[in-house]
């Protein structure tokens, strides 16, 4: 575990060190609220400057986040500005390519003198959803258009901000399930879960059978883009491990779940809970020791204090450029994982059937999803 000082002092060297630009999709509850708060708890009166751009629907949400931060920050020695960029679905890539490029027009606008760019992109979209598969307009299954899809749209969308420097090579936080491949069953030849087992008959889509294929998808969908942008992003893929907030008591969860969490939750808080500002704090971390710990592929860096060592990508390369991390700001050892799909070329199918799902949305068409499971 990444002790929490030297936690909490690299990301007082992060906000005083330059001025800074973020953006956040689906931030206005959870996890992405406590790394958004913390940011501006590390900025306070002290920091270069910020720039924060909120990818959202809940714009009352958003403004309450602000009007707190704003208080954190107010009479320092730099400017801070905070916009929200409404969005109504995120589960729909159009949506979310909408939302970035609005983003892309407002930093151009508002850089003045100094360089539009985006240092760190922090993705939280998502909800628990149980059941069996729901389908957007687009076509995608709804989780995973949030957990995966419309994630990789979002970092394409923003890639000419987030790739402007080498000097300070942005930060892509996806807050998810990294560490989770063996925690269902993984189909690959039917990535996007549309088809039914051969035997049973039942659907290959499950809330377990979900996260593995996210898990496997984003894992390569990282590699390949820390490839593509040498030197100038690196890509972490995070599981935050219990933070409790208030979207664990939805109305819309089963009965079931609701009674287990009734009595589990007292254990639970007491003994699992990592509480809103440690959380944050961590997520923000993978930011801030870009330089030294989490590196874009190919970067050069300095070196951190004792305990902040170069992380190993999930490639099995120090500083290879994509992370799969824990709670803990330590990584997760997946490379046995991928051993044998790497010899299957999974690493390209994944990246080309990415592509295939975005260019058949970018068309006006709804995804055929049988015909690009793999």
């Amino acid at each position: 575990m990444v002790p929490l000082p030297l936690v909490h002092s690299t990301n007082l060297t992060y906000t005083s060190s330059r001025p800074l630009v973020a953006v956040f999709i689906g931030a206005t509850s959870g996890i992405g609220e406590n790394t958004l708060r913390q940011l501006c708890f590390s900025h306070g009166k002290q920091g270069a400057g910020l720039r924060i751009y909120l990818i959202g629907r809940n714009a009352l949400a958003a403004e309450r986040i602000f009007d707190d931060c704003k208080r954190v920050c107010s009479g320092g020695r730099a400017e801070v500005k905070f916009v929200f960029v409404q969005v109504e679905d995120l589960t729909l890539l159009r949506g979310v390519e909408g939302g970035c490029r609005e983003v892309l027009a407002l930093e151009r606008e508002r850089a003045g003198k100094e360089e539009a760019r985006i240092d760190f992109l922090c993705l939280t979209q998502g909800f628990v959803r149980f059941g069996g598969a729901e389908y957007t307009p687009e076509g995608l299954e709804t989780s995973l258009s949030l957990l995966y899809y419309s994630r990789i749209r979002a970092i394409q969308t923003l890639l000419p901000l987030l790739t402007t420097s080498t000097a300070n090579p942005s930060t892509i936080l996806s807050v998810y399930a990294a560490g989770m491949e063996k925690s269902g069953t993984f189909y690959p030849d039917d990535l996007g879960l549309t088809g039914s087992d051969s035997k049973t008959g039942k659907p290959l889509y499950s809330f377990a059978n979900c996260r593995t294929h996210c898990v496997h998808m984003t894992t390569m969908a990282f590699e390949t883009l820390a490839k593509q942008n040498q030197g100038t992003m690196a890509l972490v893929h995070v599981y935050p491990g219990l933070v409790i907030h208030p979207k664990f008591w939805h109305p819309s969860f089963p009965a079931w779940f609701k009674i287990v969490w009734f009595f589990a939750y007292p254990f639970a808080n007491f003994f699992l809970n990592t509480k809103a500002e440690e959380n944050g704090q961590r997520m923000l971390f993978f930011a801030s020791a870009a330089r030294s710990r989490f590196r874009a592929r190919g970067a050069g860096g300095s070196k951190g204090e004792k305990g902040d060592e170069m992380a190993i990508g999930t490639d099995g390369v120090p500083g290879g450029g994509a992370y799969s991390c824990k709670y803990n700001d330590e990584v997760y050892d997946v490379t046995k994982s991928y051993v044998e799909l790497r010899k299957q070329g999974f690493e390209e199918r994944v990246w080309e059937h990415t592509q295939e799902v975005f260019r058949t949305i970018d068309s006006g068409e709804a995804v055929a999803a049988a015909n690009i499971a793999a």
